[in-house]
């Protein structure tokens, strides 16, 4: 029904999700933490890949044959400070990510997809069209009283200003009701068939959705 999974900031690329786990069938979610002067590289290989910078920013590089990006991703300090900056990778591409100066964090989303869309990288506050992608990604910056509910497959990362607050929701199929308690820093998954209802959220509270798009 609905699953949590604490995220520790650590150096380098660490998976948190992936199909078959926590009640997703459809999703890979991670997080990527670079430090200054260091390099990541990796392929999409079968899927289509997002990166939504968290907070820093970094030099990326996209390229397969003609497909190529190149760019800066990311211009906030972090989650509460501004929107964030998105780029979409096609599936069976490379992609390389700089930090020559400053330091990253970046979340990793993954779907697989065979999808002949253009490798993108969007600045701060701008979208893509919703056929040129298969996952939904938005956030919500909101203090207490904000409204959120999400139907079906998705994949959530909380985080608050001040880390000992909790989010409760109410997770729904049919008749049958749980209730979960979300922390910072905390990875809550909702499964296919279900709703998922924000009740209460202390402090100034940020959350990254996911979602396939049907």
């Amino acid at each position: 029904m609905s699953a949590s999974k604490n995220y520790t900031p650590t150096d380098g690329y660490t998976e948190i999700v992936k199909p078959s786990e926590m009640g997703i069938a459809k999703l890979h979610f991670g997080i990527l933490t670079l430090t200054p002067d260091a390099t990541f590289f990796d392929h999409s290989d079968d899927t289509e890949v997002a990166l939504i910078a968290l907070g820093g920013s970094c030099t990326l590089l996209v390229g397969h044959n003609g497909n190529k990006a190149y760019g800066t991703l990311g211009n906030r300090q972090d989650v509460f400070h501004g929107e964030a900056c998105i780029a979409y990778i096609p599936h069976h591409t490379t992609y390389e990510i700089l930090t020559p100066e400053t330091s990253v964090e970046i979340a990793v989303c993954r779907i697989q997809s065979h999808s002949e869309s253009a490798a993108v990288i969007l600045r701060e506050g701008e979208t893509i069209a919703e056929g040129e992608t298969r996952l939904k990604i938005w956030e919500n910056v909101f203090s207490e009283g904000s409204d959120v509910q999400v139907s079906g497959e998705a994949i959530c990362f909380q985080r608050f200003r001040d880390t000992d607050s909790v989010a409760i929701y109410d997770v729904t199929r049919t008749t049958e009701t749980v209730r979960a308690q979300v922390h910072h820093n905390d990875v809550f998954t909702v499964s296919e068939r279900h709703q998922a209802i924000l009740l209460t959220s202390r402090s100034d509270s940020y959350q990254l959705w996911i979602q396939p798009r049907s």
